[in-house]
């Protein structure tokens, strides 16, 4: 296990490559103290000064049930300036906080300053690795034993970089062929998407120059992802996908690349509020991914693994300007298509 802990550590800091004498935020938001020390270490043998936030899930839990409600209203006022000053960061994630027992008022109050934090990041536009932590909290949470999900993902984060690169090439040299492709999912959905003149992006962990120069400033552990966005207004047809949030069965209508019908076994009303809570940009494609990660076989129900499970395609919803588009949304959420095909 520490063996294990000192490989992923060493995985992180080479993937978000630090510069000497830079400052680099640590974000803890699962709690393994062991990783988190070996990460601080590796940055400062870099040459680079790690920030570490403490945002485990029951540091945030304690947080919001006991914390004084003038704090929750000023939870982003330092952390704004820490975004201003950090030139890069990692972001240790895990399993989400229990909000049971959390009132109203201390959650709008918090989320409300995690939507500033979050404008301040993308304003910045800073190199990001986030990072899968297995913790016994996000085991549990999945129906897994700790050790067989820490297995699984060291071995999907340690995928050798050649091994990615081949796998999420072979994707890219397909997709390059045409500027739009025609999605099928479900017994008899078609959605027809046009990419344009958009960039394909990839994922393989590391942020390097190439990337930066790319816009593809955010990358992940594991890793393995080819990712695009598409033309806002060009989305037309159906798509089908099995679970969105409280929904199930769902079929998604499409116009003029807005989602103008929601059908579903269940949730659809659900689904729908959701999406119009967070704006109108909500209902339009943000951007699309396959998986490309061979140590990656099925789904966990861990969206930012499930993502890279090779052959996976997804969909995201809403905000997609970082990543060079023009659709403007308060959310950003994937969706799982597994069995879908995508004729280029």
């Amino acid at each position: 296990m520490a063996h294990s802990t000192t490989l992923l550590s060493w995985r992180i800091v080479q993937g978000v490559r630090p510069q000497p004498g830079e400052l680099v935020q640590v974000i803890d938001r699962a709690g393994r103290d062991d990783l988190l020390r070996s990460v601080a270490l590796d940055l400062e043998l870099a040459g680079a000064t790690p920030l570490v936030e403490l945002a485990s899930p029951d540091h945030i839990a304690a947080l919001l049930r006991a914390g004084d409600r003038d704090y929750l209203s000023r939870y982003d006022h330092h952390r704004r300036t820490w975004i201003e000053r950090v030139d890069r960061v990692v972001a240790l994630q895990s399993a989400e906080p229990d909000l049971a027992g959390v009132d109203d008022e201390a959650l709008a109050l918090w989320a409300a300053a995690q939507d500033r934090l979050t404008a301040a990041e993308d304003a910045r536009r800073l190199p990001s690795l986030s990072v899968a932590v297995p913790t016994p909290a996000r085991a549990a949470q999945l129906g897994m034993t700790f050790e067989a999900l820490e297995e699984m993902i060291f071995e999907a984060a340690m995928v050798s970089l050649l091994d990615l690169q081949d796998d999420m090439l072979r994707i890219q040299q397909r997709l390059e062929q045409t500027d739009a492709f025609i999605i099928r999912s479900g017994s008899a959905c078609e959605l027809r998407v046009v990419r344009g003149a958009r960039p394909l992006l990839w994922d393989d962990g590391y942020i390097d120059e190439a990337d930066q120069v790319r816009g593809a400033l955010l990358s992940s552990l594991p890793a393995g992802l080819v990712y695009f966005t598409v033309l806002e207004d060009q989305a037309e047809g159906s798509l089908f996908l099995p679970l969105a949030g409280e929904a199930r069965d769902v079929v998604l209508h499409f116009e003029r690349g807005r989602i103008v019908h929601i059908e579903a076994a269940e949730g659809a009303a659900a689904l729908a509020n959701f999406l119009d809570a967070h704006g109108d940009g909500a209902r339009r494609i943000g951007h699309l991914g396959i998986g490309a990660n061979r140590a990656l076989r099925q789904p966990i129900g861990w969206p930012m693994v499930d993502e890279r499970v090779h052959g996976m395609l997804f969909i995201a919803l809403g905000e997609n300007r970082f990543l060079g588009g023009q659709n403007a949304a308060a959310l950003n959420e994937a969706f799982l298509v597994p069995g879908a095909s995508i004729e280029a």
